[in-house]
């Protein structure tokens, strides 16, 4: 079990700088979860490797539903739902679970529902760190600067963003409070994000945004993280399908 926290620590040492999602050509859908295979013991190089792929694909899937593009979403869903390799049989629950949420996320018909499944998948690989006593590391960056430009406000959320996905998922309570503060004191341009038109869904979202995220500073457990989480990218996802519906690149 050591062995097996030391290998996760140093796997997820560079979050923004890990090798991109697996391209995988659609199949078809409505297939079961694959049963997790139990293998010898995997070398240290396996398992990074397995680890690296895994939470590339699935940090990916969530920013594909933040920036609203469901379809981009199922197609990773699809990847994870069906992907099978050899794991160390202490992860075999956890696998058997981020299956299961990546096919409800592959057969989810709209973008909340979507949303709230991948913090599913994101609590699934957290609930497996701490079952193994992993110590998760995150490569850290300063939070950008907010100016009145709505390029660097949008920076800034996607900052934030990004610390939340990382403390559900490490699960970390630094980072997870670490983005909760500054998302709930972030500044929106809501005329500019709305391209000068008016109109109140907007404004709507971005309030919904700072209550989400004010109510993320004081939420301490792990599995109403996972919830809250999903209903912010939820949120993200409906104002980015209204304003910026071509594709923006994620965090």
């Amino acid at each position: 079990m050591k062995t097996l926290a030391l290998v996760v620590a140093f796997i997820i040492a560079a979050c923004r700088g890990y090798e991109p999602p697996p391209q995988v050509e659609s199949g078809p859908s409505g297939l079961a979860p694959p049963t997790p295979s139990v293998a010898a013991p995997a070398d240290a190089q396996q398992l990074k490797q397995h680890m690296r792929v895994h939470f590339a694909t699935i940090s990916e899937l969530q920013r594909a539903i933040a920036r609203g593009h469901l379809d981009e979403a199922k197609h990773l869903a699809e990847w994870l739902g069906t992907h099978d390799e050899p794991v160390p049989a202490e992860w075999a629950p956890y696998v058997t679970e981020l299956h299961a949420a990546a096919k409800e996320v592959q057969a989810a018909n709209s973008l909340p529902l979507a949303a709230s499944v991948a913090a599913r998948l994101g609590r699934a690989c957290s609930t497996c760190h701490e079952a193994q006593g992993a110590y998760v590391t995150f490569a850290w960056e300063p939070a950008p600067d907010e100016t009145a430009q709505l390029a660097s406000q949008m920076k800034r959320h996607q900052w934030a963003a990004a610390r939340l996905w990382e403390g559900l998922v490490g699960p970390s309570d630094e980072l997870w409070s670490e983005g909760a503060g500054v998302l709930s004191t972030a500044h929106l341009d809501t005329v500019q994000a709305a391209k000068g038109s008016p109109r109140g869904d907007v404004p709507a979202l971005a309030a919904r945004i700072r209550e989400l995220s004010t109510r993320a500073v004081t939420t301490t457990d792990h599995d109403a993280r996972g919830t809250l989480y999903g209903e912010l990218l939820s949120t993200c996802a409906g104002c980015h399908v209204l304003v910026r519906p071509d594709p923006v690149p994620g965090p």
